[in-house]
C-alpha cells in the first residue's frame, strides 16, 4: 500500500514517513497542497493520503474539496486529516489523526483508516 503524506512541516513529514516505512508502506511526501496534487500526477493511486489542516498555501480542507471535485482518478482515496487540533472540522475526510501521535499509532491507526476504506460493502 502507498500513502501520501502532506504536512509544511518538514521534521513532522520526515518522522511520518520513516514510521510508515518501517510499518511496510511505500510511503510519497509534499509540503504543500499544491506539491500534492503536482504529485499525485506523477505517483500511482496511492491507499490513503494523510493532510495536515493547517498549510499556508492551502488548508487541509481546501485540499480535501479540490481533490474530490476535480479529481477523477483519487476522487475514492481516503483523506484523512493530521492535525494539533481537538476535533476535525466536518468534511467528506474518512477520518481524523490527531497529533502528537506515537509512531505504532500512527501506523496502526493509518492500517485501519486503509483497511475500513477497502472493506466489501455490507448486504442488507
Amino acid at each position: 500500500s502507498s500513502i501520501l503524506v502532506i504536512d509544511d512541516n518538514a521534521d513532522m513529514l520526515t518522522l511520518n514517513k520513516l514510521v510508515l516505512e518501517m510499518d511496510g508502506f511505500q510511503v510519497f511526501t509534499a509540503q504543500t497542497g499544491a506539491e500534492a496534487f503536482s504529485l499525485l500526477s506523477q505517483i500511482p493511486e496511492p491507499s490513503l493520503i494523510l493532510v495536515d489542516l493547517h498549510m499556508p498555501d492551502m488548508s487541509g480542507l481546501d485540499f480535501l474539496d479540490q481533490l474530490k471535485d476535480s479529481s477523477e482518478s483519487c476522487k475514492d482515496v481516503p483523506v484523512v486529516f493530521h492535525s494539533g487540533v481537538d476535533e476535525a472540522p466536518l468534511s467528506r475526510a474518512a477520518g481524523f489523526i490527531r497529533k502528537p501521535c506515537g509512531m505504532r499509532e500512527l501506523a496502526h491507526k493509518v492500517r485501519a483508516f486503509i483497511d475500513l476504506n477497502q472493506a466489501p460493502p455490507l448486504l442488507h
